[in-house]
């Protein structure tokens, strides 16, 4: 006779959240949110492709939150609080060239950033 033998236990393991993003434009894992103590905004900023928002900053905010903001309005989703700092020199470049040189459908991302762009100039018409 033997006594009951005792069940494992096993620890849930809590990742922490991301500080570090993925850009809706360049597909690239660069985007990281800024933001000061105290602060009611917090600047979303891509350091690959440098398109950066300014967007509304909550007590209960985590940088996700602020990404998932950012994102919304890339893609078109969402109008931001504050217009974004400075233009990608990306969205600029394709807008330039205005037609599809390969003769393909647009791709998404080029989607995203004429979105990004016709958001640009919303808020430039609009201050």
């Amino acid at each position: 006779m033997g006594r009951r033998r005792r069940r494992r236990i096993r620890k849930k393991v809590i990742k922490p959240p991301p500080k570090v993003f993925t850009c809706p434009i360049c597909n690239e894992e660069a985007v990281a949110v800024y933001h000061e103590n105290g602060s009611d905004y917090a600047e979303v900023i891509c350091s690959n492709c440098k398109a950066r928002a300014r967007v509304k900053w909550l007590p209960s905010y985590m940088a996700v939150d602020a990404y998932a903001e950012f994102y919304d309005i890339v893609t078109g989703s969402k109008k931001s609080v504050e217009p974004p700092l400075t233009e990608t020199t990306e969205a600029t470049k394709i807008d330039e060239q205005g037609d599809n040189s390969f003769g393909q459908e647009p791709s998404r991302n080029f989607n995203i950033l004429r979105n990004f762009k016709e958001y640009l100039t919303d808020d430039a018409e609009n201050p």
